[in-house]
Order: C-alpha cells, then structure tokens, then sequence
C-alpha cells in the first residue's frame, strides 16, 4: 500500500471522541486522587458529598470539554477542507509532515473555544446561583489568559493528535480491506503488507458510460485522473467516469505500469512519450495516446519516474523473454 485516502470516519462519529474524552478525563481524576487526594477530598466534601460530587464532575468539567472537543474535531475537518487533503502518502516523511501541518490547528483552538466552553461550565456548574463575584474569582483568570493557554493547550494537544492518529489508522485498516482479495481477511492482507508477499494487481476496472456500466483491461488505459471532485478514466474507447479515487487505484495497480505524477493524476508508463522542464522546478510528462494534455509532475517525483520507467521497460523485456517467438513445430528441422 502505497496511499492512504483519508476518509476521517473516525472522527465523523461523535460517540467516538466522547468515549476517548472519557477515558482521558477518567484517568486524569485517578492521577488527581492519586497524586493530590487532599484537594480531592476538601472538592468533596465541597461538593456536599459523593452524588454532588458526581454532578459538578460531569456537568462542570466533563461535558464542557465534549463541547471543547467537538469544536477541535471541526477544526480538523475544516483544515482538510480548506487544504484539499484528501489523501496521504505512506511514507515516514508524509506523515511525520502531515501531523505537523496539523500543529497549528492545536495550539490555536484554544482562541475558539474557551469563551464557549468556558461560559458553558459556568452555566451547568453555578446554576441558578449565578453571579458576576463567581464568574470573576473562579472563571475569568481563563478566560483569553496566559494562564488559561497554558492550562488548555497540553490538553488539546494530547486529545488532538490521539484522536488523529486513531483515525488514520481506522482509515488504513479501512483502505487494506478495499485492497483485499474478496477471501482475504484484513489481519491477512495486513500480514501480508508487512511480509512484502507479491500479490495480484487488479486487471479489470468498472466505468460508467451514457448508457450504462461497462468493464475495462487496465493494460488499455492511458490516465486515471481527478477532476472537480470526479475520477476519470483516459481509454481507447474514450473518456469514463469511474467510482475508485486515485488513492485506492494506487493500491490495486502495478506501480511499475502505472506511475503518480502528482495527487491528481495517475499515467500508464506504456502510454509515456517524454518529460520536459517547466519552471519552478516542476516537470512536464506527455501522454503519446493524449498529446495535448501536459502533465505536471514536481521535482520530488523524478528519481521515482525515473525508476518506475527503468522497472517497466525491464518487465517488458523481461515479457519478451518468456513469451519469445512463435515457431511453427513443422517447419523445424
């Protein structure tokens, strides 16, 4: 596997982060207990015993964090909208690069949700006693403050990218099972991922036309692309539109015959006529089934073309070899 499409299930289920919400605000009050049990035991009796207690944990600190945690899952989801990330490499580089992108999503939530999350625990927790002398002493040193930057932050960063590499791993074990032989399980085709077994790249593809579905060989498609939103296929036939994004095509096709100039594109080396410098240390490819079409292609991706076309001309020699030529037996001596 060489892509991974970034479908951010995970966290387009609310249950989800509120379990993990859970579970961390769960193990923050047993370090409290743990570590500083005075203070937890003066908030008890504080709290007129262990049901009030109880409701000042839940309704003052807890659910006021879901609500935290909800505006940082927006968050997440916006920047991807906004980049257009829709997609990831797996390489360490990628995704080392891919974390760090979402840095400054963390450490500026804080600016977005605390006069929501704040005034929400104000609510819940002094209702109906409500008065400016509580909200000044007990709430507004976090409001808009160092102090209260400081107090936040560490806790979004941990909630942030737990719950962002929890969905990118529910993703990759989602992108191993589209890739999977119908019989093969996800725990077998993960085996054989870190194993390096060879395994069967997909021959046929489903495209639609004006009149309905139709099948195709691979071997005769010159470029799968993505345009506005829509995968597409460059054929003999003619253009098609098909379902699979280019991530899941990476996947099932055999990289030495099908090269990804960038995230919008992906060439059939047997179709590949030449390259060329464009500015800005980009490149040019060109199809010789499509002449007018200039494929952008970025530095970075160089060495790997070149590879990928050094791979497919010895498999094609390599092809010539095995099948070698007709001999008809009755005209040998």
């Amino acid at each position: 596997m060489k892509a991974l499409e970034l479908n951010r299930s995970f966290l387009k289920k609310p249950w989800s982060g509120l379990a993990i919400l859970f579970v961390i605000v769960l193990f923050y009050e047993i370090l409290s207990w743990t570590f500083n049990p005075e203070f937890k035991y003066s908030s008890l009796d504080q709290s007129n015993g262990f049901a009030g207690y109880v409701y000042n944990w839940f309704f003052g600190f807890y659910l006021p964090e879901f609500v935290s945690l909800y505006i940082v899952i927006l968050l997440i989801d916006r920047f991807h909208e906004i980049f257009d990330i829709d997609e990831l490499s797996l390489t360490p580089k990628s995704i080392f690069g891919y974390q760090l992108k979402l840095l400054p999503v963390f450490l500026t939530a804080y600016f977005l949700f605390i006069p929501v999350t704040l005034h929400l625990r104000f609510l819940l927790r002094e209702f109906p006693d409500l008065s400016a002398e509580q909200y000044e002493n007990r709430y507004l040193d976090l409001l808009y403050t160092f102090e209260g930057y400081l107090t936040y932050t560490p806790f979004v960063l941990i909630l942030g990218y737990l719950l962002l590499n929890i969905s990118l791993f529910v993703d990759f074990l989602q992108n191993l099972k589209k890739t999977a032989s119908p019989e093969e399980t996800v725990f077998g085709a993960f085996t054989s991922l870190a194993a390096g077994t060879p395994r069967a790249y997909t021959q046929i593809i489903p495209a639609r036309t004006n009149t309905g579905e139709t099948l195709l060989n691979v071997e005769d498609c010159y470029l799968f692309e993505t345009e506005e939103g829509e995968y597409y296929v460059e054929h003999a036939k003619g253009r098609f539109k098909i379902s699979k994004s280019l991530a899941e095509l990476e996947n099932e096709l055999d990289p030495d015959r099908f090269f990804r100039g960038n995230r919008h594109y992906l060439l059939n080396l047997n179709y590949f006529d030449s390259y060329s410098y464009w500015e800005k240390g980009k490149y040019v490819l060109y199809c010789n089934k499509l002449p007018d079409k200039e494929l952008i292609m970025p530095r970075a991706r160089m060495a790997t073309l070149k590879q990928s076309l050094e791979n497919n001309v010895a498999n094609d020699n390599q092809d010539a070899i095995t099948t070698g030529p007709l001999v008809d037996p009755s005209k040998s001596s």
